[in-house]
């Protein structure tokens, strides 16, 4: 169930999304995009990539991604797996036999050309989805320490060499990923292995770097060499790490450097901006790559921070959905009970329904005339009258007036009352009357079916029946010893016409007997309503605590999925970071009150059970709880959602609810500026570089911050008002319509290796490891590691 919640609260909080965003349109690139990841360690981030660019690239048909490693490719329409050597190799080796393998399997090589080449082909079809399609960019992404980046010059230029046959521009920037935190398993291993590439890397970005190899393969084998002379192989390379400029690691891991591959190819390929407003200066790459190149000699690198503040938006569709959720149940709980006594006749169970009742199972009380006329023995009346008439009865009848009554009354009763159970009527009354009676509702059927015992006994449905079972008892044992009492009378003690000196033995017998059976069984027949109803009333209440039993364990689930909100919604709401999930519970929740009251005003207070909402409680939970809560999200979505609190703009919603517990005399109100204040520190702080430099210069550093938001928000109006002159990089504003919250992207380069924490701290194992015999680069001439 909590699953299912969380899913629902993320379409939930999906929905809201689209209807605070409406009419704003999704981001977009301008140029088609290959993403080329290399190395299975790669294959989280190509999920992760995918997820975050689908769910936000409007123009996403426009992307392919293609992962090289010898695992399997992730399924998906846009994404192409390219087979690269699995090789079982000494560690020693790994990266250089890797390397070698690669140039040794041809067929191998023929596939990859293969899977290049339609690559290249899909691209020039996906361009379709974009509104410039003469150049495309590729964005490669690999792990530092993935001994498969030993391929990174083969893969990329064959793979832009194909491209470069159906666009007229190609250009290609490397993204690497770091792991500053290691397991402490294989430290060692894997940092040298992280500094062997960074190595590489200066080689392949000095302006005279040259390659040629015959790497294109056709399916008859014919090879075409790839060549790429006298210039940096990437337009930019950027360094990620899981640890900050700080020397703190990321609290996501590498989710954050994720996230930034998104963003900083977002930032490459955006569409250009139709107008610049004051204060605004637009990124150029170009521009970007000349300022962190200081000369030829200085091999630079870029990093990158993002940071963003949003609109909590799980926590706030959680928070609305708990809300309603309680005013639901508390409707439900706040229910007036009714009237017993007028309850009970709906339901049958009055004095003069239980009555009719008795009466129908009763067989005809006329028919205990017909037992006048039973055989009896030859017995003189002498001899019966210092008898019992249980004595008496024995020997007129010898047990037949008994076999009597029960073949013609007793079985027929009892049959008649099996028939009247086996309708159960009693719970579908129950559930009409009370349960699907909108004034009243599951709980207070809940409680009219409680036992006898606690604070609402004098109100309680079992407690009348059990209070009617004991009166009946007590009539049926005290009508039951009336009845033994007249067994043990003598028949000579009877008024009954016993005749003169001259009448005969056989007609006092035969009067006897007249007089005999109305009053045994008559009372017997009395016994036997009592019998029936007592009977009749221990089943209802035998139904009523069944049914109660039943209620108790939906209210009680009821009340779970409660709690399961409330704790979810609790969960969410802590997850946001401080004051951007303050004061969530307190403001939502007043702003489900009033929208509730409104619904009440215009439609009644049974306007959870309409149709369109709700429906019937009762019949809604036969589909489970899923049901209720879907039908409750859709509630929150058509009525809640659309009210006015949730049309404001993202600056003006966050300060409303920092103020919402605030007194109006409190001088301790929040302003508008403050907040300001604090949410541009908050985005400049999160957005710290993703990477640790020893003593970087204030020389070498170069900086570009970016703001992804409404350039007409009351917020970035607020950033550009600020004193232009005190800026000590550019700055500027990615136009995005939309009142969801604010984001930044901070962008650092012109450090070298050297300068990298990272290499400074790991250089000692590549060195060791290199001198204990280990090979980490290719065995080739001409090329100085």
């Amino acid at each position: 169930m909590r699953d299912l919640i969380e899913q629902l609260a993320t379409n939930y909080a999906t929905g809201l999304h689209t209807q605070l965003d409406s009419g704003n349109g999704q981001r977009s690139i301008q140029n088609p995009v290959l993403f080329l990841f290399i190395g299975d360690d790669s294959l989280e981030a190509l999920q992760a990539v995918y997820s975050s660019n689908e769910r936000q690239w409007q123009n996403h048909g426009g992307v392919l991604y293609l992962h090289a490693g010898s695992a399997d490719a992730l399924p998906g329409p846009q994404v192409y797996g390219c087979p690269l050597p699995s090789l079982q190799a000494s560690r020693k080796t790994l990266r250089s036999d890797l390397y070698d393998a690669f140039y040794e399997d041809e067929p191998l090589r023929i596939e990859i050309n293969k899977v290049m080449k339609l690559a290249s082909i899909q691209m020039a079809e996906a361009g379709r989805h974009c509104t410039s399609v003469q150049h495309v960019h590729v964005a490669v992404v690999t792990r530092a320490d993935d001994p498969a980046n030993v391929l990174v010059p083969e893969l990329t230029l064959l793979l832009k060499s194909y491209l470069s046959e159906v666009f007229k521009h190609v250009s290609m920037d490397l993204y690497t990923l770091i792991q500053d935190k290691s397991s402490g398993e294989e430290f060692g291993f894997s940092a040298a292995l992280g500094v062997s590439f960074l190595e590489e890397l200066t080689v392949y970005q000095r302006s005279d770097y040259r390659f040629r190899k015959p790497l294109q393969v056709t399916e008859d084998q014919v090879t075409l060499e790839v060549a790429h002379t006298g210039s940096p192989l990437f337009s930019l390379i950027y360094l990620l790490s899981d640890k900050n400029e700080r020397g703190l690691f990321a609290e996501n891991g590498q989710q954050d450097n994720y996230e930034l591959i998104s963003h900083l190819v977002l930032l490459n390929n955006k569409p250009a901006e139709t107008e610049l407003g004051e204060g605004n200066e637009s990124y150029n790459k170009h521009q970007f790559i000349r300022s962190i190149t200081v000369d030829s000699g200085h091999i630079a690198f870029a990093t990158a921070g993002y940071s963003r503040v949003k609109q909590p938006r799980e926590a706030i569709a959680l928070t609305v959905l708990s809300h309603v959720y309680d005013d639901l149940l508390r409707r439900l709980k706040g229910a007036e009970l009714p009237d017993l006594t007028e309850l009970l006749e709906p339901l049958e169970l009055s004095n003069r329904h239980i009555h009719r009742k008795v009466q129908s199972i009763l067989p005809d009380g006329g028919k205990l005339e017909e037992m006048t006329g039973l055989m009896a023995t030859g017995v003189s009346y002498a001899e019966l009258k210092n008898m019992s008439l249980k004595e008496a009865e024995q020997v007129l009848f010898q047990g037949s007036s008994q076999h009597f009554f029960e073949k013609n009354f007793t079985e027929p009763a009892r049959k008649n009352l099996e028939a009247l159970q086996s309708k159960g009527m009693l719970p579908r009354l129950i559930r009409e009357a009370i349960i699907e009676n909108p004034r009243l509702g599951l709980y207070t059927a809940c409680r009219l079916t409680a036992g006898a015992s606690g604070a609402e006994k004098d109100c309680s449905i079992r407690a009348e029946l059990l209070a009617r079972i004991r009166e009946t008892t007590r009539l049926l044992e005290e009508t039951r010893a009336e009845w033994e009492e007249l067994y043990r009378e003598r028949v000579e003690q009877q008024d009954f016409k016993k005749g003169g000196f001259f009448t005969r033995e056989k007609d006092r017998v035969r009067n006897f007997i007249r007089h005999f059976f109305p009053l045994m069984y008559g009372k017997r027949y009395e016994l036997l309503g009592l019998e029936m109803e007592l009977q009749l009333l221990r089943d209802y209440e035998q139904q009523i605590e069944e049914m109660h039993r039943q209620l108790q364990e939906e209210w009680e689930r009821l009340e779970s999925l409660q709690k399961q909100l409330q704790e979810l919604s609790r969960k969410r709401v802590q997850e946001a970071s401080d004051y951007l999930g303050k004061n969530i519970d307190q403001y939502y929740g007043a702003v489900v009150k009033e929208v509730i009251s409104s619904l009440e005003a215009r439609r009644g207070p049974s306007f959870y059970w309409e149709e369109r909402h709700l429906g019937q409680l009762s019949n809604l939970l036969k589909d489970g709880m899923a049901a209720l809560i879907e039908r409750l999200t859709r509630l929150c979505h058509q009525e809640v959602m659309s009210s006015p609190p949730f049309a404001m703009a993202f600056e003006d919603e966050l300060l409303a609810r920092a103020n919402v517990t605030v007194a109006y005399e409190n001088r301790e109100v929040l302003t508008k500026e403050e907040l300001f204040e604090d949410l541009y520190r908050a985005l400049e702080e999160r957005a710290a570089v993703h990477m640790e430099v020893f003593h970087f210069t204030q020389k070498h550093r170069y900086e570009e911050k970016y703001f992804f938001a409404d350039n007409h928000s009351e917020f970035i109006q607020y950033v550009i008002g600020l004193d232009q002159t005190a800026r000590t990089c550019k700055q500027g504003y990615v136009h995005e319509e939309g009142k969801g919250g604010i984001e930044k992207l901070n962008l650092m380069g012109g450090f070298t290796k050297e300068d990298l924490m990272y290499y400074r701290n790991n250089k000692k194992y590549y060195d060791s490891y290199v001198a204990n015999g280990f090979v980490f680069h290719r065995r080739e001439e001409g090329v100085s590691i």
